[in-house]
Order: structure tokens, then C-alpha cells, then sequence
């Protein structure tokens, strides 16, 4: 049924009704997933409102038919449903902490509690503007060496399967011996091309069986380490998520939460198992009354000069400024490293792929080179019996 809001106009009571889903949808693990940009744009989007002066009830009810993703419409539905029958706005949110997350949900109570919804509302946009951005270099800094790989495999794919075979059956007419990288070459483009679905087979149950791995938590963990210990990768995904730390601890802190339920919200949402194990054990040490710079200091997770800027913050009474501080220094290493990586992974695969294709280019010209040269010399003199030399 419709309701007649305080404007005097018409507004429609209406569900986001049955998920429309594609066939493709069914076998999509991200089905249903609500990525950070579409939260950015549900918080950004209530924030407008709600400084419009418009009811919390209005905003979720019109906000669930603006959102993209089914799953979100309907949690903003059940929010509003819920919030209607007196339920608090945070625990709403709380209720579906895989979405959302707790630091979301303890901000909104922080806004809900002061009076000061629309400013929690905007600090949230900032804090998730601010992760996207940095997150986005990341991926693509670790996106970039994967995707160069897959171009390099491609070409090498299609020399093998389609080049290569003819320079065989060529050479195949002569029936001689061939050099020995030309016939290692020739070897390997048919075990290619006699085994190419069985090799992907095999490839697609591999990376489906370390996936179901890392789904255990002795798998996940020792994924976890290994992403962490990674040469060059490893460096920048553990700024990376001490960066977000500093800067969810920093938010939480500067909105009014007290420090130890800061410091355990901002662990949920490092994902990572080995750098939120060593975090939880600071949380252990602070709640025994030890300063959280010596408490960071013993995990050596964070450098030197980070530790001692907290030290500075908490003696001077300014620890969430200082922790910004720290995420922004680690944000512009982030970026330097990101810089780095991208000036020296291009070289290095252009040498690389210039290698593999030299080597195959050299490996089926040696025997027409070979062939040249008996051609020339076999003109005048020819081979005994009249059959051309080997090459």
C-alpha cells in the first residue's frame, strides 16, 4: 500500500521484489557480492539525503530501488522495514557485517547516538574514497605483471599451435636429421597440440583445488604468508594493509570510540590472518596497560618511525592525528613502490618475451640456414648418390 508522506505526495511501499538472475549467475562466485564502490554510493548517496533533511525511512526506502546489486536492495528494504518497527539503525547494519563490515556499523551508532548521522555519513565516504583509490593502484600494480603474462603465453601459444606446425611439416619433406634445439622446439609444439585440452583441464582443477584450500583455515593461512613473503608483492600488500589500518583505527578513535574497541574493530577488516594475529596480540598487550607504540614495536610490523610517531601521539594527547600521519606516510610509500614496480616489470617482460620468441625464431630458421647453404654448395659438388646432405 502507499503512503502519503508529510510533502503530500504519493510514496510507494514497494520491495525490491525477485532477484531477475541470468543463467551465467549460477555458476558466478561473485554473485550476490557487494563491492566497496556501490557502498560508497549507498553511504554518499544517504548522506545527501539525509542533510536534505529527509527521514531515514524515506532515504533506505528510496535508496533500495536506486542500488544496482539485488543483495543491496534488499538489505536497505529489510533495513527500512526493520528500522520501521523500531530496530536501531547500526544493528541493521550489524546484522549483515559481511556487507558492511563492524567498522561501518559502530560509526553509524556513533552518528545515531550523537545526533550526527549526516557527519559519520560523510566521514565513511571519505574513509572508502580514500581506500578505493589506494586500492586500485594496488590491484593494479599486481594486476599489470599478470596480465603481460597472459598476452606472453598467448603469442608463445599461438607460435606453437599454429607457426610451428608448418615450419615441421616442411621440414618434415626432407627427412633428415634436425638441429637439436629446432627438434626440441618441434617436440614441444606437438605435445602441445596433442594435449592442449588436457592441459587445461588440469590447469582449471588445479587453481579450483587451491581455491577450495584456501578456503580451510590452515589453507587460508598459509596462503596468507605466502602473499605476505612474495618478493617485491608481499612488501606492498602489507603497507597496503597497515595503511588501512591506521586509517580505520584513526576514524574510529577520532569519532569517540575508546581505544581498545577501536584497535579490535580495525583488526576485522585487515584481511589478512598472520598481520591480524599479530594485531590481536597488541590489543592483548594494551589491555595489560602497555603503551600501544611498545605494543606495535614488539610485532615489527610496522617500521621504526611509525611506532615512533604514535609514541608522539600518545604522550601529546593527538594519537588519531598522528595515526592519519602514519597512514598517509605508508599510502606514499605504497605509491613509490607502485612506481618502482611499474618502471622495472616492463623492461623485464620485454626481455623475457623477446627471449622466448627469439629462441623459437632462431630454432626454425637454423635448419633453412642449413638447407641454404647445401643448396649453394650441393649445386656444384651434390651429395653421394645424389641425396642431399643432412642438415
Amino acid at each position: 500500500m502507499a503512503d502519503i508522506n508529510n510533502s503530500g505526495y504519493e510514496e510507494r511501499n514497494e520491495g525490491p521484489g525477485e532477484e531477475q538472475r541470468s543463467y551465467f549467475s549460477y555458476i558466478n562466485p561473485f554473485h550476490g557480492s557487494v563491492g566497496l564502490s556501490e557502498k560508497l554510493l549507498f553511504t554518499k548517496y544517504f548522506a545527501t539525503l539525509t542533510r536534505a533533511g529527509i527521514s531515514v525511512l524515506r532515504s533506505l526506502g528510496t535508496l533500495s530501488r536506486q542500488m544496482k546489486t539485488w543483495r543491496l536492495k534488499k538489505i536497505i528494504w529489510d533495513a527500512k522495514i526493520e528500522v520501521e518497527g523500531g530496530m536501531p539503525l547500526h544493528v541493521c547494519f550489524k546484522r549483515h557485517e559481511d556487507v558492511f563490515g563492524l567498522l561501518y556499523a559502530n560509526l553509524i551508532k556513533v552518528g545515531e547516538e550523537s545526533g550526527r548521522l549526516v557527519m559519520v555519513l560523510d566521514r565513511l565516504s571519505t574513509l572508502m574514497e580514500r581506500q578505493i583509490a589506494i586500492r586500485r593502484r594496488v590491484i593494479g600494480a599486481m594486476t599489470y605483471p599478470l596480465i603481460i603474462s597472459a598476452v606472453a603465453m598467448l603469442v608463445v601459444t599461438f607460435l606453437m599451435l599454429v607457426v610451428i606446425p608448418q615450419f615441421s611439416n616442411l621440414f618434415a619433406q626432407f627427412n633428415q636429421e634436425l638441429p637439436f634445439l629446432t627438434q626440441k622446439v618441434i617436440d614441444f609444439s606437438n605435445f602441445l597440440g596433442n594435449n592442449l585440452l588436457l592441459l587445461f583441464a588440469a590447469g582449471l582443477g588445479f587453481f579450483i583445488v587451491l581455491f577450495q584450500i584456501d578456503q580451510t583455515n590452515v589453507g587460508g593461512r598459509f596462503f596468507d604468508w605466502v602473499k605476505l613473503k612474495t618478493p617485491v608483492f608481499g612488501g606492498l600488500l602489507q603497507k597496503y594493509l597497515i595503511a588501512l589500518y591506521a586509517r580505520n583505527l584513526a576514524t574510529l578513535f577520532e569519532s569517540g570510540i575508546n581505544i581498545i574497541s577501536a584497535m579490535k574493530i580495525s583488526n576485522e577488516a585487515v584481511d589478512n590472518v598472520i598481520i591480524r594475529d599479530s594485531l590481536d596480540a597488541v590489543v592483548k598487550e594494551v589491555e595489560g596497560g602497555i603503551p600501544i607504540a611498545r605494543a606495535l614495536a614488539k610485532i615489527e610490523v610496522m617500521p621504526e618511525l611509525s611506532t615512533q610517531m604514535i609514541e608522539v601521539g600518545e604522550e601529546s594527547g593527538n594519537l588519531d592525528e598522528m595515526l592519519e600521519k602514519v597512514a598517509e606516510f605508508y599510502e606514499d610509500e605504497i605509491n613509490f613502490l607502485i612506481d618502482q614496480i611499474t618502471a622495472l616489470v616492463e623492461p623485464a617482460f620485454i626481455v623475457v618475451i623477446g627471449t622466448i620468441v627469439g629462441v623459437i625464431v632462431l630454432a626454425m630458421y637454423m635448419p633453412i640456414f642449413r638447407m641454404a647453404r647445401v643448396v649453394s654448395g650441393g649445386s656444384a659438388t651434390g651429395g653421394p648418390g645424389g641425396a642431399p646432405p643432412s642438415f
